[in-house]
C-alpha cells in the first residue's frame, strides 16, 4: 500500500514539474521517432532505443503531443523507480527508514531533474531497479529459482533496447551476486543467457524490420559507434592519450560525480578544486551506503557502478550528469548507514532533517528551471519573431530547428571553402544571416541576444547566443 501511494504521489509531483519542451537534441530525435522510427535518419540515433520508443508511442497514442508524451514517460518511470526502491529497501530496513531513504533519493536534484526531461535515462532506471528487485527475491523451490533466472535474463535483454549504457551495470551486478552467493551451475548460466537473448530479440527484430532489414540496422548502429569513438573529447579511443589528458579526464569525472551528488553548483573554472570538492561530497555517501542496512545489495552495486564509470570514462563525455543517474540509488542506500550513527531518537530526527534539507532543498531551484523555455527553443522563438526569413547556420540548433522551425532554413556551420563561398554569396544577397557562432568563415558577427540556464540541466544547451552577419547586422535586433 505504501509503495502504491508513493507511486501515485510522486507520479503527480513529477508530472506537474516536468518540462513542456524537447530540451535536448536527442529529445528531438526521439520525438521524430514517435512518428517515423528510422535510425538511418537518426530518428532516433542508433541503436534507436526501441523499447523506449515503444513506451513513448503508447503514451503518444493517448496524448498527441511529442514533448508531453516523452516527459510523461520519464515522470511515470521515476515514480516507478522510487516505489520499487521502497519495496527493495523494506527487505532490509524498517518502513520509516525505507520511506525516508526513498523520498530523499527521489527528491534529490539529479533524480528529480531527470524525471522531467524527454530522455531515456530515467526509463532505463526502471530496468535497473526492477532487476535488483527480481534478482533479490527469495525463492524456495527449483521452479521459483528458474522463473527468477528467466525474469532476470529478460529484464537484462530488454534493458539493452531501453538504455544500452545500463545493461553493463545490470550484467556486472548479476555476475557479482551470482558468484558471491553460490557455485555457478552451467545449466543455470545457459538458462539465463537464453532468456537474455530472448529479451534482446523482442526489440531487435521489430527495430530491424522498421529500419529496412538487419543489415541496414547493424550498419547504422556500428557507424554510430565508430563516429562516437573517433571523436576527440568524447571518447578516450578517439583522442591522443597523454598523462596530462588522462589526469584531466579523471579529475573531470570526479568533479562530475561530486556535482551529481552535490547540493550546489561546482564551478568548472578550477578542475582540481572541483574534483577535491567532489571527493568530499561523494565519499560520505559511498561509505554510508556500504555500511547501510541494504549492504548486501549496495556493495555489489557499488562495485558494478565502478565498472560502469570506467565504461563512461572510456566511451562517453564525462561531463554529462545524466549519465550518472544510476548512482542516485547510492543516496537512498546511504540514509540507513547515516542514521545508524545516531542512537537517541531526537538526535536522529534532527540529523534526518539536516540530511533532507541538504539533499532536497536545492532541487526546488534546479527543477524550477524546467518550467522555463529551454535556450534552444527560446533561441528559435526569437529567430521566428525577429528574423523569420533568415538563414540559420548552427550545429547546436539545427536539430531543434527541424522540429520547432520546420518552415525555416537551418544549415550546419560552413567548414569547407565551397561552403564558405556559398555563405558569402548569401551575405551579398542581403538576406538575414544568423548563427550561434561568433565567427563564421573568418567573419565576425554581432551578438543580438543570449539565452542561458543552469548547466546542470544539460551542459550541451545551457548557453545559446545569437549572432547576426552581413548588412542586416547593422539594424536593431
Amino acid at each position: 500500500m505504501t509503495a502504491a501511494l508513493l507511486f501515485l504521489g510522486l507520479a503527480a509531483l513529477f508530472a506537474f514539474t516536468r518540462s513542456h519542451w524537447l530540451d535536448d537534441w536527442d529529445s528531438v530525435n526521439f520525438a521524430f521517432g514517435l512518428d517515423d522510427f528510422d535510425v538511418t535518419k537518426h530518428w532516433p540515433h542508433p541503436p534507436g532505443y526501441p523499447v523506449y520508443i515503444a513506451a513513448g508511442k503508447l503514451v503518444y497514442s493517448v496524448i498527441a503531443d511529442h514533448a508531453a508524451a516523452l516527459t510523461l514517460v520519464s515522470a511515470l518511470s521515476a515514480a516507478s523507480v522510487a516505489s520499487m526502491f521502497y519495496v527493495l529497501e523494506r527487505r532490509h530496513a524498517d518502513w520509516p527508514v525505507a520511506l525516508c531513504a526513498t523520498l530523499i533519493m527521489a527528491l534529490s536534484p539529479l533524480f528529480w531533474l531527470q524525471s522531467g526531461l524527454a530522455l531515456t535515462d530515467m526509463f532505463g532506471m526502471v530496468f535497473v531497479v526492477g532487476f535488483l528487485l527480481v534478482e533479490g527475491a527469495t525463492t524456495t523451490t527449483p521452479r521459483g529459482a528458474l522463473a527468477k533466472r528467466i525474469a532476470c535474463g529478460l529484464i537484462a535483454g530488454l534493458s539493452l533496447g531501453a538504455r544500452p549504457h545500463i545493461t553493463l551495470l545490470i550484467v556486472v551486478y548479476w555476475l557479482l551476486r551470482a558468484t558471491w552467493s553460490r557455485p555457478i551451475e552451467v545449466g543455470h548460466v545457459l538458462t539465463a543467457v537464453l532468456a537474455f537473448a530472448v529479451g534482446i530479440a523482442v526489440w531487435l527484430i521489430p527495430a530491424s524490420i522498421a529500419t529496412g532489414g538487419s543489415e541496414i540496422y547493424w550498419s547504422a548502429t556500428v557507424g554510430q559507434f565508430e563516429w562516437r569513438f573517433g571523436r576527440p573529447g568524447v571518447s578516450v579511443l578517439g583522442t591522443p592519450i597523454t598523462g596530462k589528458y588522462l589526469l584531466a579526464r579523471v579529475l573531470s569525472l570526479i568533479g562530475s560525480l561530486g556535482q551529481a551528488f552535490g547540493p550546489m553548483h561546482l564551478t568548472t573554472s578550477h578542475i582540481a578544486r572541483r574534483a577535491a570538492l567532489g571527493l568530499l561530497i561523494i565519499v560520505p555517501y559511498v561509505v554510508f551506503a556500504w555500511r547501510g542496512a541494504s549492504k548486501s545489495i549496495a556493495r555489489p552495486y557499488l562495485i558494478a557502478s565502478a565498472v560502469y564509470l570506467l565504461m563512461l570514462f572510456i566511451m562517453l563525455p564525462v561531463r554529462h550528469l545524466r549519465y550518472l543517474l544510476p548512482l542516485s540509488l547510492v543516496i537512498g542506500w546511504s540514509v540507513s548507514g547515516y542514521l545508524a550513527l545516531f542512537r537517541r531518537p531526537v538526535v536522529r530526527a534532527f540529523a534526518l532533517v539536516v540530511l533532507a534539507a541538504v539533499t532536497v532543498l536545492p532541487s526546488f531551484f534546479l527543477v524550477g528551471a524546467l518550467s522555463k523555455v529551454p535556450p534552444p527553443v527560446a533561441g528559435l522563438d526569437w529567430v521566428k519573431a525577429n528574423r523569420p526569413t533568415a538563414i540559420l547556420y548552427s550545429g547546436s540548433l539545427r536539430r531543434h530547428a527541424a522540429f520547432y522551425w520546420p518552415k525555416g532554413e537551418a544549415l550546419p556551420e560552413p567548414k569547407t571553402e565551397a561552403e564558405c563561398d556559398q555563405f558569402r554569396k548569401t551575405l551579398a544577397s542581403g538576406r538575414p544571416v544568423i548563427s550561434t557562432s561568433s565567427k563564421v568563415c573568418g567573419l565576425e558577427g554581432v551578438k543580438r541576444v543570449v539565452f542561458k540556464r543552469d548547466a546542470r540541466i544539460h551542459d550541451k544547451h545551457h548557453y545559446i547566443p545569437i549572432f547576426e552577419f552581413g548588412k542586416s547586422a547593422g539594424s536593431p535586433g
